[in-house]
This record gives structure tokens, sequence and C-alpha cells, in this order.
């Protein structure tokens, strides 16, 4: 098993990585106060992306970077390589997130029991 090691300055939030005419960008995008999600958006660079995936969403950053190193290892073994460009999809990348944000909003509620709310039934 070959290992990969990203370094940089801080944490990694965003990578970008091709081979031949495809690029691949990875994002770690926060979709709540403590939780994450991993968006990938793959394509033509020279066009929008055709393909886009969504991970998560994590507990903490660290486990949405350990998903990202993963899966850029992975294409590291497929040949493609690290791009030392900026991103261009990241716009994309910011509407997934906010959708995955949406989608986890909707989905929290309010549990709490108020007995004054309820007539007692007997």
């Amino acid at each position: 098993m070959k290992l990969h090691y990203f370094h940089g300055p801080g944490p990694l939030r965003a990578l970008i990585l091709g081979r031949d005419d495809r690029r691949v960008e990875l994002y770690i995008k926060q979709v709540g106060d403590d939780a994450f999600a991993l968006v990938a958006l793959a394509g033509s660079p020279a066009q929008h992306p055709d393909r886009t995936k969504c991970q998560g969403p994590f507990r903490s950053a660290p486990q949405a970077e350990a998903a990202l190193r993963g899966i850029a290892g992975s294409l590291l073994s497929q040949n493609y390589q690290m791009e030392r460009q900026h991103p261009v999809w990241s716009v994309q990348a910011q509407g997934l997130a906010r959708r995955i944000r949406e989608e986890r909003e909707t989905n929290v509620g309010d549990y709490r029991f108020d007995p004054d709310q309820h007539e007692p039934i007997w």
C-alpha cells in the first residue's frame, strides 16, 4: 500500500487533481455547526463539471479530511497528478454544500415535551 502525504500550512480544504483532459476538485465544506461534507466535482477543465458527488456529513473536519485524503490517494494510484492551479469550480461546490446544509436543517426537529401544551387524556 502506498501512502500519500499532502503537506500544507493549515488544514486541507481543497485539492485539485488532473489526468490528461480530466480534472477533479475535492472540497471540504462546513454544512453545520460541527458538521462537514466532502464535495467532489469532475470534468473537463475548460467546461463545467459533468459529475458531482457528496459524502457526509462528517462530525468533524479531521474526519472529512481523512475521507478526502483517502479519495485523493485512490486517484493518485490511478495516475492522477496533483495540480498547482486555483480551483475553478468553487461556486458549484458551495452550491452543493448549501443543498446539503438545507436538507440537514429540514431534518432537524425540536422534540422537547411541553406538558402545558397538551390537555391530559382521561
